[in-house]
């Protein structure tokens, strides 16, 4: 009895040992591939530049204006492009979905405010949030500065990724959508163009400001709807 009293406590010990040590590593694997516990925003090596708007090569878009990265096998993170961030011009407060909120892709994402303004943008995925930028949400203008970095917005579990991923616009056809978007700025903010373009030709880093304001709403619905 007593050795079989014994022989049950090896085993116990063992089995609780092999737990811990699985429990260990899953742990290590989930804190490596999500998005918050990085020190530093990711870095992207080929920054294509389309109409003086900075758009990554590597990045999946939604025609909505916003980004899709994909970090490991269900782990994306998103934000809004250079495109957006240079349309509305200034954010004053971000409204982003809480953790374990579900996101569909194209649906309403996140809101961004200027003044007593509320813009919603859309999600290019769909899954379960699982991490928030805190540090735009305390300071907005990051997601003007550096939308492809520090100023992303949120990470999603996307069971669906890949399928996702398909529906989003990549490579040329991405270059493409972008050039089109270009041109419809052009159209409506000036026909000819002058009126949104710095000396050397790069678009201002806030076009609302040659809107007027009783349109902005307008303005912002038809330039990332």
């Amino acid at each position: 009895m007593v050795i079989t009293m014994v022989l049950l406590m090896f085993a116990f010990f063992i089995a609780r040992d092999f737990y811990l040590q699985k429990r260990q590593a899953h742990y290590m694997e989930a804190k490596a591939a999500a998005p918050g516990v990085r020190e530093q925003a990711p870095v992207y090596s080929s920054m294509n530049a389309v109409g003086g708007f900075k758009t990554p090569a590597h990045l999946a878009y939604h025609p909505s204006h916003s980004w899709a990265a994909k970090e490991s096998r269900q782990v994306v993170r998103i934000g809004l492009d250079d495109f957006a961030a240079k349309v509305v011009g200034q954010i004053d407060q971000i409204d982003l979905p809480a953790r374990g909120r579900w996101l569909r892709q194209g649906e309403r994402g996140w809101t961004i405010g200027r003044g007593a303004h509320r813009f919603e943008m859309l999600s290019p995925i769909e899954g379960e949030v699982i991490d928030i930028n805190p540090e735009v949400l305390r300071n907005p203008a990051l997601a003007l500065n550096d939308p492809y970095g520090v100023g992303w917005l949120v990470a999603v579990q996307a069971p669906a990724v890949d399928s996702n991923m398909k529906n989003l616009l990549h490579g040329r056809l991405a270059q493409r959508w972008m050039e089109e978007s270009v041109s419809a700025l052009h159209t409506r903010v000036s026909p000819g163009s002058e009126a949104y373009l710095q000396d050397g030709g790069h678009p201002i880093a806030d076009m609302l400001s040659l809107v007027p304001e009783s349109q902005w709403d307008k303005f912002v619905e038809e330039m990332l709807g």
